[in-house]
């Protein structure tokens, strides 16, 4: 099993957008089953879920101490959401911080999910804190994500989660930075050892580092429109970035699948 990859069955096309475009637009589309492995995208994604959650350090930490599995394990499935619409858009951040990882290369420090106070909840800052590896100086990269679960034709993601795209970067100041960069430091120690240093360094104030930002957009794959998709690379925005479009097979029943799945093994504990 090689991950995100094995389910691609487009990965990272360039959209020729008509019109003065103004970012990179790349479009991905994953399949519901990997042809080869014949494994359903929502069992691989209910794997890696949880750490979305809670890192895995803490995890791991607290069973060293406890040595109850089944309670540890129980307590990080417990932060899962259980309304529908919550679900839905955890999903596609969760799969986002996948594909940024497994696509994209880039390493995630810690994802929005991880500072959820409550299972139903939400938390009104930016939804991946990845970097760059081997850049000098440090690349953060700040990942916006917006999704749709709809399938009616046409979708107008133009008008709803392309759109709220722009808004939230635009909404997205000073004091939001300055928030996420300091919860940054309170996740460097889940990194890897090579890793932890460069990371510590360049969150210190005034540390030698560069800031991006990069748009990551889940919908249905049947209501993908060049069309609608045209609004993600020209539209203007105050802050420069590219957009990966994820579109997913099913999405509806790949997203209800994976939390089913999650459901199963609370319940086991």
């Amino acid at each position: 099993m090689t991950g995100l990859p094995s389910f691609l069955k487009a990965t990272r096309i360039s959209l020729q957008l008509n019109g003065k475009a103004v970012r990179k637009v790349l479009q991905s589309e994953a399949l519901s089953v990997s042809p080869k492995e014949q494994v359903l995208l929502a069992k691989y994604i209910s794997s890696k879920a949880p750490l979305f959650y809670r890192n895995l350090d803490k995890i791991a930490s607290e069973m060293a101490c406890s040595q109850h599995f089944g309670a540890v394990i129980k307590e990080t499935l417990a932060r899962i959401p259980i309304e529908p619409s919550y679900r839905e858009s955890h999903f596609c951040e969760i799969v986002s911080g996948i594909f940024a990882e497994e696509v994209v290369g880039l390493k995630r420090i810690y994802s929005k999910l991880t500072l959820l106070s409550a299972e139903n909840s939400n938390a009104y800052k930016m939804d991946l804190v990845l970097f760059r590896p081997n850049t000098d100086p440090l690349e953060f990269v700040f990942g916006e994500v917006k999704s749709s679960h709809k399938t009616s034709i046409p979708a107008n993601h133009h008008k709803s989660c392309f759109a709220d795209l722009f808004n939230s970067f635009n909404g997205y100041k000073a004091a939001d930075l300055n928030f996420d960069l300091g919860a940054a430091q309170d996740h460097v120690e889940a990194l890897p050892s090579d890793e932890r240093e460069k990371v510590k360094a360049a969150l210190r104030p005034y540390g030698n580092r560069i800031v991006t930002y990069a748009g990551y957009i889940v919908i249905d794959s049947s209501t993908f429109s060049i069309e609608e998709a045209k609004v993600l690379g020209t539209r203007k925005n105050d802050k420069e970035f590219d957009v990966d479009l994820l579109c997913v097979e099913t999405l509806k029943d790949v997203s209800s699948g994976t939390f089913s799945i999650l459901d199963q093994q609370l319940k086991a504990f």
